[in-house]
């Protein structure tokens, strides 16, 4: 097992912790680039179509918000995360776009054990849709 560039697809939770934790310790163990990555899903092409600010209801630029608000998800990372890659827009897309721009090898997800990540799972969507190694760690409640 060979990969040269993990990414760990991460949301705003405390759960997060956990997995860019444990895919830091992999990326160790491989002497692996590390990155994370977040997609705003909540944005798409028609927010950006009518006019929707790049910039928070505080006026600080979205990137600039995302990467603060990942700082506590990162700080007990003992191993060095090359890039935060942040999109807007549909998960899949954006992944898609990320895994050919930054020669991704192996995207690392979390999945929850509970009814509503069985119906809906954004994971299990990139996963059929992805043609890229995936890693799921499960999250328990």
């Amino acid at each position: 097992m060979c990969y040269h560039h993990i990414v760990i697809a991460t949301d705003l939770s405390d759960d997060g912790k956990r997995l860019v934790e444990k895919g830091a310790l992999l990326a160790e163990a491989l002497q692996a680039k590390l990155s994370l990555i977040y997609v705003d899903v909540h944005y798409d092409t028609y927010h950006a179509a009518i006019g929707f600010s790049e910039r928070s209801d505080n006026g600080v630029p979205f990137e600039e918000k995302i990467r603060k608000e990942l700082e506590p998800t990162t700080q007990n990372v003992n191993y060095p995360i090359a890039e935060v890659i942040i999109g807007r827009g549909g998960f899949v897309d954006e992944l898609r776009t990320a895994v050919v721009d930054k020669n991704i090898d192996l995207l690392v997800f979390g999945h929850h054990h509970d009814l509503w990540s069985n119906l809906f799972s954004s994971t299990r969507n990139a996963i059929n849709q992805l043609n890229i190694d995936v890693l799921v760690i499960p999250i328990r409640s």
